[in-house]
């Protein structure tokens, strides 16, 4: 398949969404938010916090990020498996590189995925994670994943921003975004008006 470079990642993936998702396409508002702030903040967001996995259902879509889909049991890995044993729903899936904004709108990358395969290869390079990390305004913290969380702000390091799964093995994580890296630069360049002709078709 084909990748779309440097295109209106908004625009093109509402159409898709319109196509193929039938029920719940206000689920695509949520995915609006998520990417354009990932485009507001290129430039002090790294790049793998701006790559995301996103599909559209039957019944709704989800865009989550592609390091959280690697970590076993992170809610997004739980969220891109879950579908895969259900063969009579067509699910259009596609990985999401968020560049930065073009004319005020969210440019960057789409890749087409076989959404089932990937599910599979997923399943195979996943790594554990026993340990998430708590980020503060003025600090962070690690807990055990099976405690009890709290999001609440804390006495030491004030407002809470946002945790994260931590993987047991970190080089393995990494090597496991790699090789989907490298899987979407051997993809040849193709016309996303194609795409979503065929997908019409």
């Amino acid at each position: 398949m084909p990748k779309f470079m440097n295109i209106d990642l908004l625009g093109n993936l509402e159409k898709i969404m319109r196509m193929n998702t039938r029920s719940y396409q206000s689920d695509f508002e949520w995915d609006r938010e998520t990417l354009m702030d990932a485009a507001v903040n290129a430039d002090i967001v790294p790049l793998r916090d701006r790559i995301y996995l996103w599909m559209s259902r039957p019944c709704g879509t989800w865009c989550v990020k592609e390091k959280d889909v690697f970590l076993e049991p992170a809610c997004a890995y739980n969220i891109w498996s879950y579908y895969a044993g259900e063969t009579s729903q067509r699910i259009l899936a596609y990985a999401v590189e968020v560049m930065g904004m073009e004319d005020k709108k969210a440019v960057g990358n789409l890749y087409p995925l076989d959404y089932r395969k990937h599910v599979e290869s997923v399943k195979n390079a996943a790594i554990p994670a026993d340990r998430i990390r708590m980020v503060y305004e003025k600090g962070e913290r690690f807990e055990n994943r099976k405690k009890p969380l709290s999001k609440q702000d804390d006495a030491v390091f004030g407002r809470y921003r946002f945790s994260e799964y931590m993987p047991n093995n970190r080089e393995a994580w990494e090597a496991a975004l790699y090789q989907e890296e490298r899987k979407r630069e051997m993809m040849r360049c193709g016309k996303i008006e194609d795409h979503i002709r065929k997908l019409a078709g």
